[in-house]
């Protein structure tokens, strides 16, 4: 049976360091024949990547909320940022890509760094609701409001977050919410690598700690 697989760590490319910075050496290592972008600001980490996408002749494709592609059984539309969205001259959260796939019955949101602006714009256009919801910005009080988690109403979620992080990431007001919606809550920090299998009918999760036992 095939399966759609969603790592936790499957960020959406915005200029922010730890979401780009080694981003040129995993496109030298497994040149794919797309990058996908969203609105970045014209930055030196960004211009260095899209250098890199050009040595291999990896082709750069910008998506903005209402674009959607077909894989087979596995559709992918981008809900942010929106086709309008003006970029600054620096990096910023909601210059997130954000994307959700979905494959037959099941479907996972994948948000990036996008925070409340972002999530608010989301929520109006609709079509939010997924089995698994990977938390905007590593869980910050930033991102992940009420209206948005409702929205999505996800089964699981996983937060993508270091250990001991400098800055006090996840927060406890997301974990809290999350917990008052009884969502099934992944953090890479106390269980590693988490990964969630969408066969179409139901949704599987596996983390590193379990799997090595």
């Amino acid at each position: 049976m095939a399966t759609a697989i969603i790592p936790a760590n499957a960020e959406r490319i915005h200029a922010h360091a730890d979401h780009i910075g080694r981003m040129a050496a995993i496109l030298a290592n497994f040149k794919p024949r797309e990058l996908w972008i969203g609105r970045n600001p014209e930055v030196p980490q960004d211009d260095r990547l899209l250098d890199e996408a050009a040595r291999i002749g990896t082709r750069v494709v910008t998506h903005t909320a209402g674009d959607a592609l077909s894989f087979g059984k596995t559709t992918i539309r981008v809900p942010a940022p929106d086709h309008d969205y003006r970029r600054g001259s620096a990096p910023a959260n909601n210059d997130s890509l954000v994307l959700r796939v979905t494959y037959g019955d099941t479907s996972a949101l994948l948000e990036g760094d996008a925070e409340a602006q972002s999530e608010t714009r989301m929520v109006a256009e609709g079509g939010l609701k997924s089995d698994v919801l990977k938390v905007g910005h590593h869980g910050s009080k930033t991102s992940t409001t009420a209206a948005f988690l409702a929205a999505v109403a996800p089964e699981y979620s996983v937060i993508s977050v270091g250990r001991h992080n400098f800055y006090g990431h996840p927060g406890h007001e997301v974990l809290e919410e999350l917990q008052r919606s009884h969502v099934a809550t992944y953090r890479t920090d106390m269980l590693g690598l988490s990964s969630f299998y969408l066969d179409g009918e139901h949704v599987r999760a596996e983390t590193w700690a379990a799997a090595s036992h």
